[in-house]
C-alpha cells in the first residue's frame, strides 16, 4: 500500500553547471543528470537534519533501483540551475523523488527515482518508522541543517 505524500514537500538546491559536465556540443552530457538528481535528494535529507551516513550505521540503505529523466531542453556550462526533488510516494519499501531542473523558469528536464530499503545484506526490509516519518516531513529551520 503506498501513501502519496504532500507536493508541498519540496526542495530547492541551486548548483553551477562545471565544465566537466558538458560534453563536446558543450552543454550538460545527459547522464549528468542522474547526478544532479542525487545531488537534490541528499540536499532534500540534510534540509531535514539527515545525514545519510546515520541511517546506513542502522542498517539502512536506499539504493536507486529505477531511474526516468525527460530532457526538455539544453543547459550549458557555467549556468545556475536549480534542482526541485519532492518526496512523491512511500511504501513499505521504497521511496519514489520526483525532480525538476529549471534555469529560471524553463525545465530543463524532469524525471523520477525509485529508491528501495535494504539492510547491509541487500534484502529487502521494511522502511523503519523513524525514516518513513523523515520522508512526511517538511524542511527543518536552517539552523538545524546548515
Amino acid at each position: 500500500m503506498s501513501v502519496p505524500v504532500s507536493t508541498e514537500l519540496t526542495s530547492r538546491h541551486e548548483l553551477r553547471v562545471r565544465f566537466v559536465e558538458t560534453d563536446l556540443m558543450g552543454i550538460v552530457h545527459h547522464a549528468t543528470y542522474l547526478a544532479y538528481f542525487e545531488a537534490g535528494r541528499v540536499d532534500w535529507l540534510h534540509k531535514r537534519a539527515v545525514r545519510y551516513l546515520e541511517w546506513a550505521s542502522e542498517n539502512v540503505h536506499l539504493p536507486v533501483v529505477e531511474a526516468h529523466v525527460r530532457y526538455r531542453k539544453v543547459a550549458r556550462f557555467d549556468e545556475w540551475l536549480t534542482v526541485e526533488s519532492t518526496c512523491a510516494v512511500v511504501t513499505r519499501v521504497t521511496v519514489r523523488f520526483e525532480y525538476r531542473v529549471l534555469r529560471g523558469a524553463d525545465v530543463i528536464c524532469e524525471g523520477h527515482t525509485l529508491l528501495a530499503c535494504v539492510g547491509e545484506n541487500l534484502a529487502p526490509r521494511r522502511i523503519p518508522d523513524n525514516i518513513a516519518k523523515v520522508f512526511r516531513s517538511a524542511e527543518a529551520p536552517a539552523s538545524e541543517w546548515t
